[in-house]
């Protein structure tokens, strides 16, 4: 696990998307009491957030709706945070 700067998610999240491979991302607050799960795979993302909500959500890539969602799911459960963990699968 490792410490990045929260500009860096970005590029990570848009590299993420394109990439042809199943992935797995997950996000930690410097605390590690909340959590973003990024799945990809076959053209799928799947979101799920724990912390401020409990949800899970999938989303076609294909569409702008899911780096959207992803957005707004980061400001909501990393509203003040400077650096961010990040663990690849």
């Amino acid at each position: 696990m490792r410490e990045i700067p929260i500009k860096q998610v970005n590029s990570l999240i848009k590299q993420l998307l394109k990439s042809k491979e199943p992935k797995c991302v997950v996000l930690l607050t410097k605390k590690k009491d909340r959590s973003l799960t990024i799945e990809v795979d076959s053209g799928q993302m799947k979101l799920t957030e724990q912390g401020y909500e409990n949800t899970v959500n999938t989303f076609a890539i294909a569409d702008n709706v899911a780096r959207h969602a992803f957005t707004a799911a980061f400001k909501r459960e990393f509203p003040r945070s400077h650096q961010v963990y990040v663990s690849e699968k």
